[in-house]
């Protein structure tokens, strides 16, 4: 493992929440933990997040309150910034944050606000840990010497036995003996048979022995979880082959920093089995295919940590092969996700190619007319509702000079537009991100000073918004005054609305945010209906983005399934250029 204390920042900043949200955004990390922060932002920070964007903005203001240092010191370093890489995929996720937890604890801020970014834009699985410095005293926690106490902490944490390390291979879910000797030489170990199981080998040294027992035991049959996890990797390796047949994507490089600060491409390791696998009509690989097999195991492997290796007979010759993944701890057999026949032919077939716009098709059907005084449109979502709000002639004109096959696509540009909050709040309202009623403590009826009436929400996080009712909401309200439970249960759902509604509106200003600086213009519109089409466009397309990540965080059936992940960006090379200290395990 090496642990790398990133450089200091004078300023009082915290360009880390950045740095992190950035990749999070990017699709290239996610958010592990929120410790000791407010409730409200964990929910903002978690709703942004399902939509794909970044929080940013929102992490460094929330640590930038918690960092008041009334006169008590000096220093304006502020930010705590922390990462932790382990070799491969030897270390989950999940598992590098618990020890994220333990050196947190061990460095002094374990009552510190601080955030676990887990990264996946390299080899090797990291995380990093953002934090202040700052106590709530307004003191500074010392940093004496604190590379050389964070080497002594994460010894410490780190000094296992084999046992955990065989508990970690044994958390795998695997079918056969086969998988689990692969499952163990992917954690760096080297396996021999032997009279009673395998002993493994580590470093040139003994690890220890297997029982054949042990492994037996341990054998899944007929996981659902297998199951769902194998129709999910057959659409990604299908996917990524169609791109790489495309030309879309090239080889993943490890991209390295050397002493003079010069980036350094370092191709990976080539698999000398390629070459021993025959195509369909006995012959060997052309050079250009073998190359689009290495692409590909470099793509799963760099992007979702799946190792892909092949099996061969007694002649050389490769006859199969399998794969593990590391992020789900599943070990397969190759064929039951697609024969190798298929995994090895890139023949381009051609298919119906999916747009960002189908997220609405299955959402609702937009039409648009005019009642002789102005332009409008409507749109019917498939529950049931009907939205209208009135367009401009520009909007109008765009409509109906597109062509028979385009004229849908425009008219669901536009409504992505116009009808935002609309659908944002009936998307949050179906898929809800969060229990909305765990943040409602109680609501009440105010009648106000001019006598309409209103509710009051009192939330956890003790705020309490007071909302006035539309005339038809007091009209029902009051019909409702002789059954107290039914008034009550109006109350609760107009909070209901009024606190998801409050969230689309959130992800809706974020998007137009990223609308705006897509489309390099100073300031957009007020009103949606006066966006030109290069606006719109670049709106629902980001809109649809948003939607499509909730749908993968929420485990709801989308049109893009797969987060494309790995595009670098200016801030990948900090986990390279960092100095740090470097770590046994």
């Amino acid at each position: 493992m090496i642990v790398k204390k990133l450089s200091d920042v004078s300023g009082g900043g915290f360009p880390g929440a950045r740095y992190n949200e950035m990749k999070v955004a990017a699709g290239v990390a996610r958010l592990m933990a929120m410790e000791n922060v407010s409730e409200t932002l964990r929910h903002n920070v978690e709703t942004l997040h399902c939509f794909g964007l970044d929080a940013s903005a929102e992490v460094e203001r929330y640590l930038k309150d918690r960092s008041q240092t009334y006169g008590n010191t000096k220093t304006t370093r502020f930010q705590f910034h922390v990462s932790a890489s382990v070799k491969g995929r030897v270390m989950s996720p999940e598992e590098l944050t618990d020890f994220a937890r333990e050196l947190m604890a061990g460095m002094g801020y374990a009552r510190q606000p601080y955030f676990v970014y887990a990264h996946h834009d390299t080899d090797n699985n990291h995380v990093h840990i953002l934090s202040t410095s700052i106590e709530p005293n307004g003191f500074p926690i010392s940093d004496h010497q604190d590379r050389r106490r964070l080497n002594e902490c994460a010894n410490r944490i780190l000094a296992t036995d084999i046992k955990k390390n065989l508990d970690r291979i044994f958390s795998y879910d695997y079918e056969t003996e086969g998988q689990f000797g692969n499952i163990v030489k992917a954690h760096g170990y080297k396996i021999e048979k032997s009279l009673d199981g395998y002993r493994l080998f580590k470093c040139g040294g003994d690890a220890g022995n297997i029982g054949i027992g042990d492994i037996i035991n341990h054998i899944t049959k007929d996981s659902s979880k297998r199951k769902d996890r194998t129709t999910r990797l057959r659409a990604i390796v299908r996917n990524y082959k169609t791109e790489i047949a495309e030309g879309k994507c090239q080889s993943v490089d490890n991209v390295k920093v050397s002493k003079g600060r010069k980036k350094k491409s370092v191709k990976t390791k080539a698999n000398a089995n390629i070459r021993r696998i025959l195509d369909n009509n006995g012959k060997p690989l052309s050079e250009e295919n073998c190359q689009r097999i290495q692409t590909l195991i470099d793509v799963l492997k760099t992007k979702f940590g799946i190792d892909i290796s092949f099996q061969k007979d007694k002649t050389g010759r490769v006859r199969g092969y399998s794969l593990i993944d590391h992020a789900e701890k599943i070990a397969f057999d190759g064929s039951k996700i697609m024969k190798l026949s298929e995994l090895i032919d890139f023949a381009a077939n051609p298919a119906y190619k999916p747009s960002p716009l189908d997220i609405y098709r299955g959402l609702f059907t937009a039409e648009v007319g005019t009642d002789g005084r102005s332009d409008y449109m409507c749109i019917h979502t498939k529950d049931g509702d009907t939205y209208s709000k009135s367009i401009s002639p520009r909007q109008y004109a765009w409509y109906m000079g597109a062509k028979d096959d385009e004229r849908e696509d425009v008219g669901l540009t536009i409504a992505a537009t116009i009808f935002s909050e609309e659908i944002l709040t009936e998307y949050l309202k179906r898929s809800p991100l969060h229990d909305p009623l765990d943040r409602i403590k109680g609501v009440t009826a105010v009648k106000l000073h001019n006598g309409n009436y209103g509710f009051r929400i009192t939330l956890a996080d003790g705020y309490t918004p007071l909302i006035e009712m539309s005339r038809e909401e007091t009209n029902r309200f009051l019909s409702l005054q002789s059954d107290a439970g039914a008034g009550h249960d109006f109350l609760l759902a107009l909070a209901v609305h009024y606190l998801t509604h409050t969230d689309a509106v959130a992800v809706k200003e974020r998007i137009r945010q990223h609308t705006q600086s897509q489309v390099k213009v100073r300031i957009l519109p007020l009103r949606p209906q006066d966006y030109t089409p290069e606006i719109s466009k670049a709106f629902a397309a980001i809109l649809a983005n948003a939607l499509s990540s909730l749908n993968v965080s929420s485990g709801i059936s989308g049109h893009n399934l797969e987060h494309e992940v790995g595009h670098r960006t200016r801030y990948d090379d900090m986990d390279e250029r960092q100095s740090g200290t470097k770590l046994s395990m």
